[in-house]
């Protein structure tokens, strides 16, 4: 039988270390094992910088001009799909799939039960690669509490790549030319003399220019004036953190030209109510948005903007128009007999993704202790003047290095392993406990809980129409929530992978 082959990596480094060879070398043993031949081979190295799949793109144009081929050999579930529409394009090809890791194959004549196994499998890659993009941040957000700015240079500064401890790690550092313009912004502001226009004129006259080489507007001179990274501090999710770049300008003169932008004469905006709502619903008549109003100082009401012309306005009352919307989540739930069937489904997926970390795990903890042996060994050696102070240091520096870059994989595979099972029992839960959350929260909290449940939702007169998102819509369109039969929660936890 005819075959093709797909192996992927998420990192340039896994392809320079052992996983690439290790996919190739265990797929055809399989293949030869099994009387497959491989027609061709397909590989996708994914890196920070160059997301996409062009082999498996490639691959999926092959078999469809190729309708002998019918087999896929590939690791395990995670290297095949990463989301929903990976897996039903492959469906509709009517393949074999071999998941060779998984000691799994899986076509259009599987059992129903083997097909929802592999179809939590599919949610899990997902979550995981949603955890790996966490696990990102987290390591932004430590260089921000570290001190270093974590990502692109603003004007006047450019990144540079420095070592710290034995790793090495991006920061910024003045850029000379465009500092000096960045400062002279600074200092003609805070004369009160020049407006944000005329600033503007002046830095492009002088050459400043943005970091693709474009001439600068007004809102990018606006937010260097208001940014508190040029005094020394910088800004990262909302909070300030004290930075240890170099300053460009001091905090006095940062402080007096704050102080211009609020002068007597400069005329105040005027403050707009935020309506828990607004925003949240069309009208089904004319398309167009549902807005709120204040009546009598204290009560709200909702109704169409009826910018075209062709609605009457119906005024509904907030607290009517937030019990209807709670209707809406009372109908997204699953029965408690259900959730722990589901809870058995995933320990058993989860079992296969943990034995893998495991591994991972015990292979850096030996490659730890393996560097921790060389350095002990290296300091006796030092003692006894078996190598040089300079030869110690430099290799006491580079294997640190490596140490602090395994503790940091450990932690990742530790996360994944936590995360993992975690993530999936609370996708089941929220379906569970939906609309006894809703009840509990204010205005503010039912709208981010409606903003997680619903991509539309129109309002004709008092009547609401919604769209859900993915999976919830097979949940409320269920016909028995209780009982639903094990095809559609196949479908269910499937359909989250498109979310």
């Amino acid at each position: 039988m005819k075959a093709v082959l797909y192996a992927r990596v998420s990192s340039k480094e896994q392809e320079e270390g052992f996983s690439i060879p290790a996919q190739l070398k265990l797929l055809k043993e399989y293949a030869l094992k099994n009387k497959l031949k491989i027609i061709k081979e397909f590989i996708d190295v994914e890196t920070a910088k160059q997301a996409g799949r062009s082999s498996f793109n490639s691959m999926i144009d092959f078999l469809k001009n190729n309708k002998e081929v019918k087999n896929i050999l590939c690791e395990k579930t995670d290297r095949l799909y990463r989301n929903f529409k990976d897996y039903l394009t492959i469906e509709g090809l009517n393949l074999i799939i071999h998941l060779v890791k998984e000691n799994e194959v899986l076509s259009k004549e599987s059992k129903s039960h083997q097909k929802f196994i592999h179809g939590i499998k599919i949610l899990m890659a997902k979550n995981y690669i949603d955890n790996l993009s966490e696990e990102v941040k987290k390591g932004l957000l430590q260089k921000a509490h570290e001190g270093y700015y974590p990502s692109y240079a603003p004007l006047g500064y450019i990144n540079v790549e420095k070592e710290l401890n034995g790793r090495k790690i991006k920061a910024i550092e003045i850029d000379p030319p465009k500092s000096q313009i960045i400062k002279k912004i600074f200092k003609l502001y805070s004369t009160g003399e020049y407006s944000v226009e005329k600033i503007n004129h002046f830095a492009n006259e002088e050459g400043l220019r943005s970091r693709k080489g474009y001439k600068l507007y007004k809102s990018t001179i606006y937010k260097i004036l208001k940014d508190p990274i040029y005094y020394g501090d910088f800004k990262w999710n909302d909070k300030i953190y004290k930075g240890k770049h170099t300053a460009i300008i001091s905090k006095e003169l940062f402080d007096q030209v704050q102080k211009s932008f609020s002068k007597p004469n400069r005329s105040e905006k005027i403050q707009k109510h935020n309506f828990a709502f607004s925003g949240l619903l069309t009208c089904a008549k004319c398309g167009c948005t549902i807005t709120a109003e204040i009546k009598k100082n204290k009560y709200v009401y909702y109704h169409c903007t009826n910018y075209k012309g062709i609605c009457r306005k119906i005024f509904i009352r907030e607290e009517y128009l937030a019990e209807k919307l709670g209707e809406l989540v009372k109908n997204i739930r699953i029965g408690p007999k259900i959730i722990n069937w589901l809870k058995e489904a995933l320990l058993m997926s989860h079992q296969d993704e943990k034995e893998y970390h495991d591994s991972q795990i015990k292979s850096l903890q030996e490659q730890y202790n393996k560097l921790q042996h060389r350095l002990d060994k290296i300091y006796i050696d030092k003692l006894d003047e078996v190598v040089t102070t300079s030869f110690y240091q430099e290799k006491t520096n580079e294997w640190k290095g490596e140490q602090n870059n395994i503790l940091i994989n450990l932690q990742k595979h530790k996360n994944a392993n936590t995360n993992y099972f975690e993530q999936g029992i609370k996708i089941l839960e929220l379906s569970q406990k939906a609309y006894s959350s809703y009840l509990k929260q204010d205005n503010a909290g039912k709208r981010n809980l409606l903003n997680i449940l619903l991509s539309n939702c129109t309002l004709n007169e008092e009547k609401l129409y919604p769209t859900y998102r993915k999976p919830f819509d097979l949940l409320a369109n269920s016909p028995s929530r209780s009982t639903c039969p094990s095809g559609q929660l196949q479908n269910f936890l499937l359909g989250y992978c498109n979310r």
